[in-house]
């Protein structure tokens, strides 16, 4: 570690400061954790942007001193290190775009704070050249690790649909709950726009992975990399079924959703999932994206009403409103039926939906433009 921090100080000697370097690639890593709990996953990210001539963008929310004056106090050429302070009222989501927002790669990987990225060797695709409008993102090979197995599991296929439904669907069958392509390197202006918009979010959940994954692959085909591996530590979400109940349930009892937050997850998927497909400033034809978006819609509203079925008990107070329901209908009529279970069950998120539609997709609730 030593002899690499000094490599990194002679190169900055030689050079002047990242300003006038045009990156392809930034490694983005929102931080919460503390200085040993992520220094592994940070040092690994300096050495990766060292050997691939990327950028490394850590937005730092931890308020642990010893920690930024450790990584300031370090001089990198390529390293941009941003104090965010973590405010009471601050989310998970705030974090990753402050970090997001300050990376000038074209494309943008972020990585957890626990997880480890690292170069095999000099890929054969050269970022800074990719032009192709139908590509959302390149992947690199993630394994997934847990301290009781080790590395259990590769996610190494790719995304290559040709329209955005096609591209959706695959997704659903490929991923068979495994989202960690969620940490693929996107095209900046596609993860710019969506954290952007869920500034607007009404819980800005930590379930908002999946949606956020879903509306990347619809923006493009995903291909992977097989010269770069990110290695995803997942102990949170290895064990068995009671123990991943419960861990989905913390994700909707954090963002003050509860329990029943977490039954009708299916909701929240089925809008979020929608509305982030359908952002105006995507890039994909309006048929496309409507397409995909009344897919995932129906998919979810689907879901929905299969949990119901099986377990009424769980859905007293809105059980008129999802019987309701009709997949057949248009999607003007699906969403206002989406927006009256809101209503019953969650009204304090209402208008804080309603807006969150309005900043995406620039209509009133509902409007297809």
């Amino acid at each position: 570690m030593l002899f690499l921090l000094f490599s990194l100080w002679h190169f900055n000697c030689k050079f002047n400061n990242n300003n006038m370097t045009e990156y392809s690639l930034s490694i983005c890593i929102p931080s919460k954790r503390n200085l040993e709990e992520s220094r592994a996953s940070i040092s690994s990210a300096i050495g990766f942007c060292d050997i691939t001539g990327s950028e490394l963008v850590v937005s730092d929310s931890s308020g642990e001193k010893n920690k930024s004056e450790m990584w300031n106090n370090i001089p990198l050429p390529f390293m941009n290190y941003l104090k965010n302070e973590n405010k009471k009222e601050s989310k998970w989501s705030d974090n990753w775009y402050n970090g997001i927002q300050n990376c000038s790669g074209n494309f943008i990987g972020v990585v957890s704070d626990d997880d480890i990225i690292v170069n095999l060797e000099k890929s054969v695709v050269d970022y800074k050249e990719i032009s192709q409008t139908d590509l959302a993102g390149i992947k690199p090979i993630i394994s997934l690790w847990n301290s009781k197995q080790g590395i259990y599991e590769l996610n190494n296929f790719n995304i290559n649909g040709n329209t955005a439904i096609e591209r959706i669907k695959q997704y659903h069958d490929l991923s068979a709950g495994n989202n960690t392509t969620y940490y693929s390197f996107f095209k900046k202006e596609i993860l710019n726009d969506i954290y952007k918009l869920l500034t607007y979010h009404p819980t800005k959940g930590g379930y908002l992975d999946w949606p956020i994954a879903r509306a990347c692959v619809a923006s493009g085909k995903v291909l992977t990399d097989e010269t770069k591996l990110l290695v995803y530590k997942n102990n949170n979400w290895f064990g068995d079924q009671e123990f991943i109940n419960k861990q989905a349930m913390k994700l909707y009892e954090d963002c003050d959703l509860g329990v029943i937050g977490c039954y009708m997850s299916d909701l929240f998927h089925a809008l979020d999932t929608f509305i982030l497909i359908m952002r105006k400033k995507s890039n994909v034809p309006f048929d496309e994206k409507l397409e995909a978006a009344e897919y995932a819609l129906d998919f979810h509203l689907n879901r929905l009403i299969d949990n119901y079925n099986r377990g009424p008990h769980f859905f007293k107070q809105v059980a008129n409103e999802i019987e309701k329901i009709n997949i057949e209908e248009n999607i003007a009529l699906k969403l206002k039926s989406a927006l009256n279970i809101l209503k019953v069950q969650f009204p304090n998120l209402v208008n804080d939906y309603l807006l969150f539609y309005e900043k995406s997709t620039e209509s009133k609730w509902g409007d297809i433009d």
